[in-house]
């Protein structure tokens, strides 16, 4: 960029130095040599280090001689601008988008008609000339461009004509910036702001000076809210950055290599804040997670949900997770109001199933661990095998479990019926297929509104007594007396 701007810096240089060169050879004795009898009176004319070329023609090319008509006051033969025009080609002063004093037709608002210590034979310097109708306050501020500051305004600014606009552009639109500044590093992107698109970096930098960093015409976020809508950044929770109106913090003001206008790729951007080691570091990540997709969940900039989610938890988690599975008529209980954090991790996991805990610790968050660690305790709870009977979400069976009780039991107790047993042999009971003690199709006297099954006499996960019976006795004939009076 510097480069550039040095090259242009120093072309001007070399034609102001032509110009005050080509100026010092028309001497004041050519000048005699045409008109030395104006040259008696009006000598002073001359001494500028910059003389105007049309002196060596004589004074008689501009004015009419010698005092016409008693005047004391030479007339032009002709009026400006025609007059300029005789030498200086009209192309230039003519284009679209003319400067003031050009359209005017006052050339010598700006020029000494006859010669100048400033180069282009201007009244005042370079860099003092345009405050001469121009405030200065432009200038007046705690950034200023460096052109402005150099007072060098014909850097950007053409002084007689554009083809481009009104404020004159010696180039149309960016490539004017980009005559100093790497197009490279503004304009080639995966993705471009748009006002570069369309060729309007003064809708956020001001060209002359600013007050603002950057020479931005106002702060951010206040700026970028002059194209995008305040109001989708205010609802709800607000994400730390946009909260401290550092919109930067995520995004490129110009191009950039990443979709919407992103300075990194999902997910090394979050990782600038958040800690990588928090969210793919354990054995077991979400697929979303792993996958650099943090917004499938979460909301860059606000969310009406806690944790910046992009919804209630349950129904960001449908958006992927929906399955017959979840649709049983029993559901679990943090299930049902929509609790998944209450099991899983919404990153990482050491567990399987993205879990927060080890089963049955996990389990013990909610229930009472003093109902499963009785004396004798059910063998598939002392290990710790929760899910061999139970759903994790929703079941078809009461209790979440994979299916009627009777079912489950026998899965693993399969001798049950080939030996002698309290549900299949009783004194006075003849042999046939209603021998034994009913486990199906009655009510549980004890339990109304359940069912005879295998628990109607033992507790699944433990107990104090033998053969996990749910009331206090050692003998199976002990139990019927709290059923039978």
């Amino acid at each position: 960029m510097f480069k550039a701007m040095l090259k242009k810096i120093l072309f001007i240089l070399i034609i102001i130095a032509c110009q005050m060169l080509i100026g010092s050879v028309i001497s004041v004795n050519s000048v005699y040599a045409q008109e030395k009898e104006c040259l008696k009176c009006h000598k002073a004319m001359t001494k500028g280090k910059v003389v105007h070329g049309a002196l060596q023609k004589g004074c008689s090319s501009c004015h009419q001689s010698p005092h016409a008509g008693g005047k004391p006051v030479l007339s032009l033969i002709s009026e400006q601008p025609g007059l300029c025009y005789k030498c200086h080609s009209r192309g230039i002063f003519l284009r679209q988008h003319q400067h003031a004093p050009v359209a005017d037709g006052k050339c010598t608002a700006c020029h000494n008609p006859h010669s100048s210590n400033n180069a282009g034979l201007l009244k005042i310097k370079l860099t003092d000339i345009c405050f001469s109708c121009h405030d200065k306050k432009i200038i007046e501020k705690n950034y200023v461009h460096f052109p402005a500051a150099a007072g060098l305004c014909i850097f950007c600014h053409d002084p007689h004509s554009s083809d481009y606009n009104d404020k004159l552009y010696t180039y149309d639109k960016t490539e004017l910036c980009l005559q100093c500044h790497d197009k490279a590093a503004l304009v080639a992107g995966l993705s471009v702001h748009q006002p570069i698109i369309v060729g309007d970096c003064t809708s956020c930098h001001n060209p002359h000076g600013a007050d603002n960093k950057n020479l931005l015409v106002e702060k951010i976020p206040e700026l970028c809210f002059r194209c995008h809508d305040s109001r989708n950044f205010m609802k709800g929770m607000l994400h730390k950055p946009v909260g401290l109106g550092k919109c930067l913090s995520c995004h490129q003001p110009h191009k950039s290599e990443y979709d919407k206008l992103l300075i990194a790729k999902e997910p090394e951007l979050c990782f600038r804040c958040h800690d990588k080691a928090s969210y793919m570091g354990d054995k077991n990540i979400h697929r979303p997670v792993a996958s650099g997709r943090c917004s499938t969940c979460h909301k860059p900039h606000t969310s009406k949900s806690k944790n910046m989610l992009d919804g209630a938890v349950a129904d960001l988690c449908f958006k992927c997770h929906m399955s017959q599975e979840f649709m049983q008529r029993f559901k679990h209980g943090p299930f049902k109001i929509g609790m998944c954090s209450a099991c899983h991790n919404a990153h990482q996991s050491e567990n399987n199933e993205l879990l927060i805990d080890k089963v049955p610790g996990l389990c013990f968050n909610c229930h009472n661990i003093e109902a499963f660690s009785r004396r004798k305790i059910h063998k598939p709870v002392a290990e710790g095998r929760c899910f061999e009977c139970h759903d994790i979400h929703t079941s078809p069976s009461r209790g979440l479990l994979k299916a009627e009780p009777d079912e489950i039991c026998r899965k693993c107790h399969k001798n049950l019926f080939k030996r002698p047993h309290p549900i299949t042999k009783l004194p006075g009971k003849t042999e046939g297929p209603n021998q034994g003690h009913p486990l199906a199709g009655v009510e549980n006297p004890r339990r109304p509104g359940n069912m005879m099954s295998c628990v109607s006499c033992h507790d699944p996960h433990s107990s104090d007594w033998g053969s996990l019976f749910r009331y206090k006795t050692e003998k199976p004939e002990d139990l019927c007396g709290y059923c039978h009076r």
